[in-house]
């Protein structure tokens, strides 16, 4: 099943990764602008602003995939260094609690970066 709405993905998946997934979800969507759209964009869950993607995640067997940029990734490189890390993605393995207060930090610095008069 491909999913429509990031709703729709999240409950593709059941119990601790469903839960995850949603904390992610909630995470992200409390902290973007209201008029930051929810799409599905390559098969993960998306949140855009215009058209600048802000975030995307995943959920996958091991553990969710967050992608909050690039950049993103090399100002926080230090803090994530016990996290398994591509230019483009952060691991969240299942096996550890959800760090939520440096996602918190990653996204308010995402969105800081936004040009001017977007946010």
């Amino acid at each position: 099943m491909t999913a429509s709405s990031i709703i729709e993905y999240i409950d593709q998946y059941d119990g601790d990764v469903r839960n995850r997934l949603l904390s992610v979800y909630e995470l992200i969507r409390t902290a973007v602008p209201d008029e930051a759209e929810e799409s599905i964009s390559w098969r993960m869950p998306t949140f855009k602003l215009g058209t600048e993607p802000l975030f995307f995640f995943t959920g996958t067997k091991r553990h969710i995939g967050f992608y909050p940029t690039p950049d993103a990734i090399a100002h926080f490189s230090a803090e994530l260094a016990d996290f398994g890390t591509t230019e483009h993605l952060i691991q969240l393995r299942h096996d550890a609690p959800l760090p939520t207060e440096l996602m918190r930090e990653i996204i308010a610095w995402r969105l800081q970066q936004l040009p001017s008069g977007k946010v």
